[in-house]
């Protein structure tokens, strides 16, 4: 079998080469919006983080004030909120346990919250060092060693 294109419908290489040339132009100008959309993205992202440590750390500060103490002892929704923002590192932590030990939910925190007794060191805080340590970073210092020592000297 045989096929003969037909010479009548070819379009000249000329009319080709105007449109690779023009899908050339609009991915080279899609390529640089990409370029500067994620560069827009990246500074977006940057600064959302720095406004979320912000508020984590004012949220902190005033936590540990003599005013945020008083108040989380006054207030179930405080201490709700409380709870709600080191949930996740503690979730995190018998994660990691589980994962570890090969065990469940409930045996992982077990090991946790005994170990935070044995220690003397809050649920959260051994949390989160568990976690800094996993992910191979300083883990932060626990709130009542940093509350309220701003310009102070230990003795």
């Amino acid at each position: 079998m045989v096929i003969v294109s037909d010479p009548g419908s070819a379009r000249p290489t000329a009319e080709f080469g105007g449109h690779l040339a023009s899908a050339r132009a609009q991915a080279a100008a899609t390529c640089a919006r990409t370029k500067e959309l994620r560069q827009w993205t990246e500074h977006v992202l940057t600064e959302t983080q720095a406004v979320q440590q912000t508020i984590v750390d004012a949220r902190r500060q005033r936590r540990s004030s003599p005013a945020g103490r008083d108040l989380m002892q006054r207030s179930e929704h405080a201490r709700l909120l409380a709870r709600l923002e080191t949930m996740p590192v503690i979730e995190q932590a018998k994660g990691i346990i589980m994962a570890q030990s090969h065990c469940g939910n409930a045996r992982a925190f077990d090991l946790l919250r005994r170990a935070s007794q044995r220690s003397n060191v809050p649920v959260r805080d051994l949390a989160a060092q568990i976690v800094a340590k996993t992910a191979g970073l300083a883990p932060a210092p626990p709130e009542e060693a940093t509350a309220g020592t701003k310009g102070q000297r230990r003795a």
